[in-house]
């Protein structure tokens, strides 16, 4: 952006030119001021965060760091990207002017404060370079351009001021005649502005009361005298009816005295942007985004993410409370540009010390805790700088701690009372002790030498070293704090609504999904029938459950290990996946079972103990294109239609992919899952067996099974056959007292080769039904999933919730602190069901607006329903047009006070009363469009 205060440009006009620019200027005003913004967010820098930018109306993005997804998705999502685009400077030397054929378009000066080259604006080259690049980005869906440097012909010499002030005002006349549906937000353009009526949509103002002086590198208030000269021209651009954006800036770490001076800019009139100069971090206008990442810490030193702590044991913990995960490895340089605005806080759980740049790690959560960012530290001390331990108020004692201590646990509701009790333990611990008004205990050691404290909360955070998190077993962990209640406290996360990824409509989720494993095996019952046929007879076709399913090429097909066998077995495949309660997936060609076969090899105790993968003629080493790819279009070919093609692919093996090879699934249009090693079992009963949902990757995200297969409850398929029951109790451990999990049945084909396992699968089936779940398709839980990693939360000035970005998400689990929807003036909400797992707030599509009451509200809302919802609106207090999609016939449950019925063209649907309030309905239709609900 330009910077230094534009001088005072003398106007020419006649007495009849200023009447005509009046009258235009005024009728300008019914056009523009109806498009007026009520808030605007820039963001300069690489990879702009889509979804949470998407809760502001006007985005401004540096067109070179933002793709063609992100702009499609801003729009997407209601918001208006804008390109930037600088009218009288290039950023660049001689030698980058040189390179881009500018050179002729170049005026004398440069702009030395902000390293760029000032240029002549009558130049037909740089004219037509900028009419060319606007055409450019209308083309690339841009709704609009955000010029900047519209002032910067003012310093070149004065004699040729006022030419180039005439070149620029028809450059941009030009400009808008040749892209009449290109917005042009003008950044200042004072000296023009008023000779260029309806040119404009908006204009921005630089530095009303916070200002930043680009040579000194330093913030600086604006003096009384700026802010006088800028008063008439903002008056100017306002009776014209052209909306003023203010722009300001404050560091990063002065947040709330940017949330006031956003309001008093509201209060004056203006939309506010209160940011950083280089606009590489998400500022505050007039919503405030409520951050929901957290960045958790992890030392590569120690293993892969996959491996790490942080991801495997308390991820599922820190999803549940709402929020995307995003890792970074601490024994590499941290991101220098942060973007705290996005991040409710910081989560470190190393075990190894400081990492190797130690003064660079302490320096980076340092500048964390000066932006008042949250920090927890858990497992070990990754800090040595004592002035960091200092402010802390921690020391390091450097004596031996002894055995013979005292120990005090001071906040049992933290610590001791969740899995494993609290006992003195001081092997591997830190000697650790606080300072004076430092952080408060929650467990203590006394003795002689001292007070020592493993698990403390401060005002910037807390921490809980080495054996106080967690208490290890031979077979699994248990923990010792209470992951939600702990988190929840030294990370100060508010109540807030949690986008829900178990729950749709007020129904627990319910998926099934089966590995290609043994489609080739006899089952061991009479006739022998291949077990493809058993699974998709005896499982699939007799009970209520949507199943994604796939087949391993290497099986099934005449390329692979058992080509005798593909006459008759890939007739039953192609029954499988025509049946219309069956999705189509891939479990690859060769099923690997090392997805990264040279990190695996480095592990502890490898042994590949079956091979790399199925040992299949003619070919010996993977190939992972042939694998996807490959698999993927045989299937396409020979076992389905066009209209049903393989949607996913299952990994195999240790489901343990590279980024390459998850983006080589996204590049050819599949999605993945699988991973992970979540489970819950009568002898493994804590949830730290549950992993995350997601694991984020450069490639794209892997979405981990959410329960792992029979495979691991029955010992590797050595027996017992019936051990899948065990499957039971985990779906009553994630539902009590959380609703952890949908009902995730994940099992392979070899399961209806045994009679226990037979047996045990009708029993698992039975049990998911009597819950009346909805059942969704694997692919369709992942949009769900996929939208819990992008949505984004606001609050609008009104106090109400903004929620976007969602995908496929359709449920929010409000604390009941929160309190209750208000269905008539919030928008997007069908209804809520409150259960002792939490209060379900049912989503009508990928946004909403949600508006809250102290009690419920009383007008007809849906209480629960067994197929997706697609539309829910109030046309009155008592009538409400709604649309529901899936593959079983719709039921639906009302809550009102009044009777109810049901209307779908000319059909009319009585309720059934069930508990108070409460009405019934059950259409013989799989799909409404058209529905209307009429009480009263």
């Amino acid at each position: 952006m330009a910077s230094g205060k534009a001088t005072r440009a003398r106007s020419r006009f006649g007495w009849w030119r200023r009447l005509t620019v009046g009258l235009l200027g005024y009728l300008s005003l019914l056009g523009t001021a109806l498009a007026a913004p009520a808030s605007v967010a820039f963001w300069y820098a690489e990879k702009p965060p889509v979804a949470e930018l998407a809760q502001f109306d006007w985005v401004v993005l540096e067109p070179g760091h933002a793709s063609a997804a992100d702009v499609r998705a801003l729009h997407e999502a209601g918001a208006q990207p804008f390109a930037y685009l600088s009218i009288g400077e290039f950023a660049g030397d001689a030698a980058a002017l040189e390179k881009a054929g500018l050179s002729a378009g170049a005026s004398p000066v440069a702009n030395k404060a902000w390293g760029s080259q000032v240029m002549n604006l009558a130049s037909p080259v740089w004219r037509a370079h900028l009419l060319e690049r606007a055409a450019q980005l209308a083309k690339a869906g841009y709704t609009g351009l955000f010029l900047d440097t519209l002032d910067s012909f003012q310093l070149v010499a004065e004699d040729q001021r006022e030419s180039q002030r005439l070149a620029l005002k028809s450059l941009l006349a030009d400009l808008h005649r040749r892209q009449p549906s290109l917005k042009l937000f003008f950044n200042r353009g004072f000296e023009v502005q008023p000779e260029l009526p309806g040119v404009a949509a908006a204009m921005a103002v630089e530095s009303i009361y916070a200002g930043w002086d680009a040579g000194k590198k330093t913030y600086r208030p604006v003096s009384e005298q700026d802010r006088a000269w800028l008063k008439p021209r903002i008056e100017a651009a306002r009776s014209a009816g052209i909306p003023v954006i203010a722009i300001e800036y404050l560091p990063p770490e002065h947040r709330d005295e940017a949330r006031r001076l956003a309001k008093r800019l509201r209060d004056e009139g203006y939309v506010p942007y209160i940011t950083t100069p280089d606009l590489n971090t998400l500022g505050i206008s007039s919503v405030a985004l409520q951050p929901r990442r957290l960045a958790l810490l992890y030392d590569g030193r120690e293993g892969a993410l996959r491996q790490s702590a942080v991801h495997r044991f308390l991820g599922s913990a820190l999803e549940y409370q709402g929020y995307r995960l995003d890792y970074f490895d601490a024994s590499k340089p941290l991101p220098a540009a942060w973007p705290g605005a996005l991040y409710a806080g910081v989560v470190v759980w190393m075990t190894s010390g400081p990492p190797p740049n130690s003064r660079d790690f302490s320096d980076w959560i340092g500048q964390r805790l000066d932006e008042k960012t949250p920090l927890l530290i858990l497992g070990g001390l990754p800090l040595d700088n004592e002035a960091l331990l200092k402010r802390l108020g921690l020391g390091v004692s450097r004596k031996p701690l002894r055995d013979n201590l005292t120990l005090k646990v001071l906040d049992p509701a933290l610590a001791g009372n969740f899995e494993a009790p609290v006992k003195l333990r001081t092997r591997d611990l830190p000697a650790v002790q606080t300072l004076p008004g430092g952080p408060t205990p929650v467990v203590s050691l006394s003795g002689p030498g001292g007070t020592f404290v493993p698990m403390g909360v401060a005002s910037w955070g807390g921490f809980a070293f080495g054996p106080y998190v967690m208490e290890d077993g031979p077979e699994a962990s248990r923990w010792i704090i209470d992951p939600f209640a702990f988190t929840a406290k030294t990370l100060q996360l508010p109540a807030m609504p949690v986008p829900d990824p178990t729950t749709e409509n007020g129904r627990r989720i319910a998926t099934v999904h089966i590995d290609g494993d043994a489609f080739a095996s006899k089952a061991e019952i009479p006739g022998g029938p291949f077990s493809g046929q058993v699974v998709l007879e005896r499982f699939i076709q007799p009970h209520p459950f949507l199943t994604s399913a796939s087949i391993i090429e290497g099986e099934v097909g005449p390329k692979g290990r058992y080509p005798e066998l593909t006459a008759q077995l890939e007739p039953i495949a192609r029954r499988l996946f025509a049946d219309p309660k069956v999705e189509v997936a891939t479990h690859t060609f060769s099923h690997p079972f090392f997805w990264q076969p040279a990190v695996s090899e480095q592990s502890e105790n490898f042994e590949a103990q079956y091979g790399y993968m199925m040992q299949i003629p003619g070919y010996d080493k993977v190939d992972f294109t042939r694998e996807i790819v490959g698999s993927t279009r045989y299937i396409n070919e020979r076992l389905t239609t066009p209209q049903k093609p393989v949607k996913m692919v299952f990994w195999s093996g240790d489901a343990q992919p590279d980024a390459a090879t998850l983006k080589l699934a996204y590049d050819n249009g599949l999605l993945n899952v699988n991973g992970g090693n979540s489970h819950i079992t009568r002898s493994q009963p804590s949830v730290s067996g549950l992993y995350p949902f997601i694991r984020p990757t450069p490639g794209g995200l892997q979405f981990y099974a959410p329960i792992i297969n029979e495979n691991v409850y029955t010992n590797l398929w050595r027996g017992p056959y019936y051990g899948f029951r065990d499957l039971l109790y985990t779906f009553e451990r994630t539902e009590h007292p959380r609703r952890l999990r949908g009902l995730n049945l994940y099992y392979h084909f070899y399961s209806g080769t045994k009679q226990a396992s037979l047996k045990v699968m009708e029993e698992i089936y039975q049990g998911m039904a009597a819950e009346h779940p909805l059942s969704l398709w694997m692919s369709d839980y992942l949009s769900r999933l996929r939208g819990f990693y992008t949505a984004s939360l606001a609050r609008e000035d009104d106090g109400s919730w903004s929620i976007k970005a969602l995908d496929g998400l359709r449920t929010l689990r409000l604390d009941p602190r929160l309190g209750w929807p208000d269905l008539q003036r919030s928008k997007g909400i069908a209804g809520v069901r409150d259960l002792p797992q939490g209060r379900y707030v049912h989503l009508a599509g990928d946004q909403a607006r949600l508006v809250l009451r102290d009690s419920r509200d009383p007008t007809p809302a849906l209480e629960e329903a067994n197929i997706p919802l697609q539309q829910w609106d109030y046309l009155s207090p008592t009538r409400i047009r709604f649309a529901f999609a899936g593959q079983f016939p719709l039921e639906l449950t009302l809550r009102a006070a009044s009777a109810c019925e049901v209307r779908v063209g000319r059909e009319r649907y009585k309720g059934q009363s069930g508990q108070a309030g409460l009405l019934t309905f059950k259409l013989p239709l799989t799909q409404v469009s058209d529905g209307e609900i009429v009480c009263g």
